[in-house]
């Protein structure tokens, strides 16, 4: 069983890095990077982020080269211990919430973020959507709510969830697909008894923004 999975997971590597994304000017050093600190699981995972992402962007006004970066280095710092990861937290004068001490992995995120911007100097609009793409933030960039989506939902995740978020992309639209998803990442959140208030907070907004769009009168 073991060996299944290794040799499945081994070609699945392989199929990543024959994949558009990895073609793009900064992701071989890039991949170079996430393979000295990520596993091979994660390293997929980021890959078919990115290539998900890219897929959609362009309809939202997004850069494609900016979409593929955030999707591939989202989760650089993803694999660091809880203590690794609140040293890493304080060595760059983070905010820590009440959520984040309880459950350190909260700050993948913005760690993350911190990192790239130091290492290979990613744009601003990067360096948010990266910091907020597992919790959301009311305002959030739509670089950042395009990527809160494909980490949910790209086409490697198997769970019920994620397939109906890439159906509602499909068939509904992206502003429906990002509502649905924080109102998941909420649900499992309550399901861990761990809640971050940005977690919250995102999803409030996007209801207020999406109740102001049904009732702004259309122009005749």
């Amino acid at each position: 069983m073991r060996g299944c999975r290794r040799r499945r997971r081994r070609s699945l590597l392989k199929r990543v890095y024959t994949m558009p994304v990895a073609k793009m000017p900064q992701a071989k050093e890039y991949l170079r990077r996430m393979r000295e600190r990520l596993t091979d699981d994660k390293v997929s995972h980021c890959v078919f982020t990115a290539e998900y992402l890219s897929s959609f962007a362009p309809s939202l006004g997004i850069d494609h080269d900016e979409s593929v970066t955030a999707g591939l280095l989202h989760d650089f710092c993803r694999d660091l211990s809880k203590e690794e990861m609140l040293e890493q937290a304080r060595y760059y004068r983070l905010p820590l919430s009440e959520s984040q001490m309880q459950k350190p992995s909260l700050l993948h995120g913005p760690v993350s973020a911190e990192v790239c911007k130091q290492e290979f100097g990613v744009s601003e609009d990067v360096y948010q959507a990266i910091y907020w793409h597992t919790t959301g933030r009311p305002g959030l960039e739509m670089l950042g709510q395009a990527l809160y989506v494909a980490d949910f939902a790209e086409p490697t995740r198997k769970f019920h969830e994620a397939a109906q978020a890439r159906e509602i992309v499909r068939r509904k639209g992206f502003d429906d697909a990002v509502l649905y998803v924080a109102e998941m990442k909420l649900a499992f959140c309550r399901n861990k008894e761990v809640i971050d208030p940005n977690t919250q907070a995102f999803l409030i907004w996007l209801k207020t923004r999406k109740q102001a769009q049904n009732t702004t009168p259309s122009r005749p």
